[in-house]
């Protein structure tokens, strides 16, 4: 016990020097006003091809799952025709990556492109904002069904998995027609993801901080990433309980 107590005192002195000279570090280079001046920039470049933005890196995120996916499928049918053992599933899991971070992108850029867009109104406004629903619309549709394909592409060798993805409770489904060591690699993967999101909220929290100091950017950022915390952090206690 004193040996715990005595190797708790010497991290947390540490902890404390670490921080000390974090903000003494942070003081010189007095990085509010570098952060200040990034913030600038980047949305100084944002509403300069905002438009651009928004159609360009969703779609790049659905060529680039496309291009997994045909690979993957290829790569799997010539295993299953070879009988072999295991399977390259590689590029079918990045192509999944992939689908979700493009229909992720497109729903973001959509919401973003549209609150910017609605305080600045010209000319060609309305073909824009119709032009970004119609291209929003299509492309989700596509995802959807993108999705939904290279399920049953999966379901097609792994008939045990659950393959309805227009289903609400598709997830929990798809977790219980899994496997135990399926199980146990996503439980894993999740508790992983969450040992990571969860100290990069307190870090854009630390920056949201350092830039207000200079250029107070409203509550609304604090108290979604405070949300976001807590929703973090009783779901993980609610389930390890």
């Amino acid at each position: 016990m004193k040996t715990w107590k005595n190797n708790f005192t010497v991290r947390l002195i540490l902890l404390m020097v670490l921080g000390a000279l974090t903000g003494i570090f942070a003081s010189r280079i007095q990085i509010d006003e570098l952060l200040l001046s990034l913030n600038r920039n980047l949305e100084a470049f944002y509403f300069n091809h905002a438009f651009t933005i928004y159609l360009v890196l969703p779609l790049a995120l659905t060529l680039l799952a496309l291009g997994a996916y045909f690979r993957g499928e290829k790569q799997v049918t010539e295993d299953l025709a070879l009988d072999r053992d295991l399977l390259r599933e590689g590029s079918i899991k990045r192509a999944n990556l992939y689908i979700h971070l493009a229909s992720v992108f497109n729903f973001f850029f959509f919401m973003l492109y549209m609150a910017t867009s609605l305080h600045k109104t010209d000319d060609a406004f309305v073909e824009r904002i119709f032009f970004a629903l119609v291209y929003f619309i299509l492309l989700a549709v596509f995802l959807v069904y993108f999705q939904k394909r290279l399920v049953d592409f999966i379901h097609s060798y792994r008939p045990d998995l659950y393959s309805d993805t227009l289903s609400f409770s598709y997830a929990k489904k798809r977790l219980e027609s899994s496997d135990e060591r399926e199980q146990l690699e996503i439980y894993r993967a999740g508790y992983k993801a969450f040992t990571i999101l969860m100290p990069s909220i307190g870090v854009c929290s630390l920056l949201l901080f350092f830039v207000s100091t200079v250029h107070f950017v409203g509550l609304a950022p604090f108290l979604l990433l405070l949300v976001l915390l807590s929703i973090g952090l009783v779901s993980f206690h609610h389930y390890s309980v």
